[in-house]
């Protein structure tokens, strides 16, 4: 982990402290900055620095996403973060600089835990048609047919991951050859301890190995290794992209993901603001809609604390019986 802050960063902390700022709001701060910078560093795949490329509205809104559903901060936390890096916004904006201007925009979470509503979840008719979707050809442009054979199984099953299994973003974007087990039809989610296992039903297990192969093989993930599984796609080559500073295919990025998602998201005729943690949460509601136990669920998708589940729970309690039947459905 770096120790470096943005110039921009410690120029605004220069500033409280010739102000008068205590030195433990500094150091506190600080260490919210620090840790706001080495996410951007480790998510960006450009790797430019925050100095040089303002941050986007797209990655605020996934780092506070990490925050809340991956690290599972307390929402007072999560607000008190939002908050220095909205201070440090306002004070570039009187400078008329913007490196954190969508900062500005981005409401903080609200403290009362609320059940969730309506958008944060498909319904049955959504997620079917969504699935459909990205196995056909619907929407697509003559040049997009061209491509779409080699990253179609890729897409497909990012989403199915997400949607029928209950992995996050960021364990999606974590996988590596050697923790999906072909032969066993299970896949090793190793994001965070403790380790858990999902198994794959066939159909998802072919889809799997189906995608594997389309890579070809001088691109191709090593069997047993830590090479990335999910591969970045070169559209104007045609081909998988290899990462000549690593000497391994070049994983896909968070970005990446989330940008492949709007875009079948848009191509099925979907709502907007359909996220990997809308699909997530899809999962969650419909395994407590079938009977599973909080203590089941949370081995299953890896949280480690009952409170984590307060909200879905709150929600399925909350909602119509109509409403659970039709989102049953499908």
């Amino acid at each position: 982990m770096t120790t470096e802050l943005a110039h921009y960063m410690e120029e605004y902390l220069q500033h409280l402290a010739l102000r008068g700022r205590k030195p433990s709001t500094l150091k506190r701060y600080r260490y919210d900055l620090l840790d706001f910078c080495n996410w951007v560093r480790t998510t960006r795949a450009d790797k430019l620095p925050l100095d040089q490329k303002e941050v986007s509205a797209a990655e605020l809104e996934l780092f506070f996403a990490e925050l809340l559903e991956e690290r599972r901060y307390h929402t007072r936390t999560i607000r008190r973060i939002h908050s220095v890096l909205r201070q440090v916004a306002r004070y570039e904006a009187s400078l008329g600089r913007s490196h954190l201007r969508p900062v500005l925009e981005l409401e903080p979470p609200n403290l009362t835990e609320l059940p969730l509503n309506e958008e944060e979840w498909l319904s049955a008719k959504e997620k079917k048609r969504l699935l459909h979707t990205l196995s056909s050809e619907h929407g697509l442009s003559a040049q997009q047919l061209e491509t779409f054979p080699f990253y179609r199984e890729r897409n497909q099953l990012i989403v199915v991951l997400m949607l029928k299994y209950g992995l996050s973003l960021r364990e999606v974007h974590h996988l590596s050859i050697r923790d999906v087990k072909f032969e066993t039809n299970d896949i090793l989610v190793r994001y965070e301890e403790p380790l858990r296992r999902i198994t794959l039903d066939d159909g998802d297990k072919q889809l799997a190995y189906r995608y594997f192969q389309t890579i070809p093989e001088p691109v191709r993930p090593c069997y047993h290794s830590a090479d990335p599984f999910f591969v970045a796609f070169d559209f104007k080559r045609k081909t998988f992209h290899w990462s000549y500073d690593d000497d391994q295919p070049k994983r896909m990025t968070i970005i990446a993901i989330q940008k492949m998602l709007r875009i079948e998201v848009k191509r099925a005729g979907l709502r907007k603001g359909i996220s990997a943690q809308t699909l997530r949460n899809t999962f969650i509601l419909e395994q407590f809609r079938q009977g599973v136990t909080g203590d089941e669920l949370i081995s299953r998708i890896g949280y480690t604390s009952p409170l984590s589940l307060k909200r879905y729970l709150q929600t399925v309690e909350e909602m119509p019986q109509k409403q659970k039947e039709a989102a049953s459905e499908g």
